[in-house]
Parts: C-alpha cells; structure tokens; sequence
C-alpha cells in the first residue's frame, strides 16, 4: 500500500503520480525521508541512504549501546566455536543475528560475520 516514485525528470515524476492518482485514492507524503529502516538524506549531490537509525536502536535494543566500536566487523582469521559456557537466550540471539543481516543491505562488509555468527543458531 505504499508506493515510492523516484525519477530524474520532475515532470515525467508528477505526470506518473497525475495517472495514478486519477486510478486509485493517494496521498503524497512529499519527499521521502525514511522507508523500511533505512533512512533517506536529499544532498545537494543526490540521495544518501543510511541505515544508522536502525543500527543505533538495534544497539539500544539488545543493551549494546555502550559496547566498544571496531573498524572490521571480525577478525579475518577468527575461528570461532561452542564452548562450556551457560547457553545463551536462544530467541534473543536469533533476534539479534535477524537484525544484523537486515543491516547487511548497507553494509555488505557485514556479511561474512554475521553468516558466520549465523551458523551458531
């Protein structure tokens, strides 16, 4: 039921939205600022699509906003594997690696940890 029109041209943008319009019910928002957790920034240069709002509630969320950051997301060489410890909340932790491969869609440097985190569940 939602509907994002982009277009280069600003003409052939509001004669789209003149067709649809005059076929279905509509109500246009204006310019889109955020959509499925990634949020939209008009520069004068184009649009800058960040998923930052997500990643920072995602932190809040799972109590890991006060985590230290890295610059890579995992060591190249890290092997990891089960060990003795207490088992972990096995819901919170699908939660968790569900988010992070939504993150992944910006962040293709993700990938590999979290696939390989993936393979824990």
């Amino acid at each position: 039921d939602n509907l994002v029109i982009t277009g280069a041209n600003l003409t052939d943008v509001n004669r789209v939205k003149a067709q649809l319009s005059s076929m279905f019910e509509m109500k246009d928002l204006g310019k889109l600022h955020y959509l499925l957790g990634i949020e939209v920034i008009h520069t004068p240069s184009g649009l800058l699509l960040t998923q930052r709002h997500y990643a920072l509630n995602m932190l809040f969320k799972f109590g890991m906003s006060v985590c230290k950051s890295v610059v890579t997301p995992l060591d190249q060489n890290e092997k990891l594997q089960n060990d003795s410890s207490p088992a972990c909340d096995q819901l919170q932790f699908r939660q968790i690696i569900g988010s992070l491969i939504y993150l992944t869609i910006m962040g293709p440097d993700l990938s590999c940890p979290v696939g390989l985190l993936g393979q824990f569940m």
